[in-house]
């Protein structure tokens, strides 16, 4: 030791200095902090063998901030919550963050455990099942090695692995295009082998962005695949569950242009991009109403004219109307059933999830659930708007318009 604050390293320290200066530059090609999307995301992520090589007395505190440094750089803030114990029964996973169906015979293979680019939710299935991560260490040297999963679905088994990706975060843009649907989610899905990989994002991000879910199947029959496919179909966010990857809005790119719609006494602005689905329909003297239908999803009161004929006076045939979006898109309706004359909002005891509020002058009981929002304003009538899991700031779009709508009066029906 001299004199002055400057310390001599020995020849061993010296040789563990450089061993870290390697260690830094490995773990920098191995975990980049932005890549270009187009880079990682053509196909389904494949864990790499990934190394850490550390001198474990002379480099320990480095050490210990250079896996706190590459953690924060690979993974947003949400990305350890799949980690959280599930409170799930047989048959229904659930751990606070998202949920899914699958078979109740399937037993549970593995809990939640992390990866070195992925946060492991659980594997599940009948199949064998083997992690290809070990940790090692030969004298002062130690690390962590994944070499891919052992997998055995022979005799017509299948194992099931849901995980959270943690890699690099991508470009912020329009990102890759989902290539199929299951139930309501929009999927990538990527088949190599035996093994075929669903990609789900997260609400407000985009396909190829960090913390979003991938669902790893390895089936030996077409009946395990089936299975699989359900349970992409089941799979449902937690509500509030947002993405932080990328801005929720551009600050730079200009507000999208707007439409107005003006008739029967009803106004709102609405995204240009949106066609009008309808307006004013009324459905014969006991029929249903709709005032207005906007978005790029469908709605259908339902009905049908039914022409005079020799056996038939003619009239309007109603069944179940529709009110659907799925993929990306987003649909508004106001309509009432059947009835005659103004029937006011009720006043009854609202349910734990029901609101008051006034929206275009009027009172109004607002609800929300998985996909949807709905306000009551009569007896009869509401205002319904439904978007599906890849519409990107739905809710907002959707709060918009609601904020912009005026309304002259109360609407009747006609006699």
């Amino acid at each position: 030791m001299s004199g002055d604050d400057d310390t001599l390293l020995t020849a061993q320290e010296e040789r563990a200095a450089a061993a870290l200066h390697r260690a830094l530059a490995e773990t920098s090609e191995e975990w980049p902090v932005r890549v270009a999307t187009t880079a990682w995301l053509s196909r389904a992520p494949k864990r790499r063998s990934t190394w850490i090589r550390l001198p474990l007395a002379a480099a320990a505190v480095l050490a210990l901030a250079l896996v706190s440094v590459v953690a924060f750089a690979t993974w947003p803030r949400t990305a350890t919550a799949p980690l959280a114990t599930p409170t799930s029964r047989p048959g229904h996973f659930d751990n606070g963050q998202f949920s899914f169906d699958y078979p109740a015979t399937w037993p549970t293979l593995s809990g939640p455990f992390s990866e070195p680019n992925a946060s492991v939710a659980v594997v599940l299935g009948t199949g064998g099942w083997q992690t290809g991560c070990r940790s090692w260490s030969s004298g002062a040297v130690g690390g962590l090695d994944c070499t891919g999963d052992k997998v055995d679905v022979s005799g017509g088994r299948t194992v099931v692995k849901v995980y959270r990706f943690g890699g690099p975060a991508p470009s912020c843009g329009a990102g890759p295009t989902p290539n199929a649907e299951l139930g309501p989610n929009s999927v990538i899905a990527t088949t190599t082998g035996s093994a075929t990989t669903w990609e789900l994002r997260e609400p407000s991000a985009q396909f190829g962005s960090a913390n979003n879910i991938f669902v790893e199947a390895y089936r030996d029959s077409a009946v395990g695949l089936a299975s699989a496919e359900a349970l992409v179909a089941s799979f449902r966010w937690a509500p509030g569950v947002k993405s932080d990857v990328c801005p929720k809005v551009d600050a730079s790119a200009p507000s999208p242009k707007l439409a107005h719609y003006n008739a029967d006494g009803i106004s709102f602005d609405y995204p240009a991009t949106w066609p009008v689905i309808s307006g004013h329909q009324h459905w014969g003297l006991h029929g249903p109403t709709i005032e207005f239908a906007v978005g790029t999803g469908t709605a259908d009161a339902g009905c049908t004219l039914m022409p005079p004929s020799s056996t038939v006076l003619g009239g309007v045939a109603c069944g179940i109307p529709t009110i659907a979006a799925t993929g990306d898109q987003i649909v508004v309706v106001w309509y009432e059933g059947p009835g005659l004359g103004v029937a006011p909002l009720p006043a009854r005891s609202l349910a734990p999830d029901e609101t008051r509020v006034t929206i275009g002058g009027m009172p109004a009981i607002e609800s929300h659930g998985d996909g949807w929002v709905k306000w009551q304003l009569s007896a009869v009538g509401y205002i319904e708007a439904r978007w599906g899991p890849g519409a990107v700031d739905a809710e907002s779009a959707v709060d918009a318009v609601i904020a912009s709508l005026s309304i002259e009066a109360p609407q009747t029906k006609p006699s």
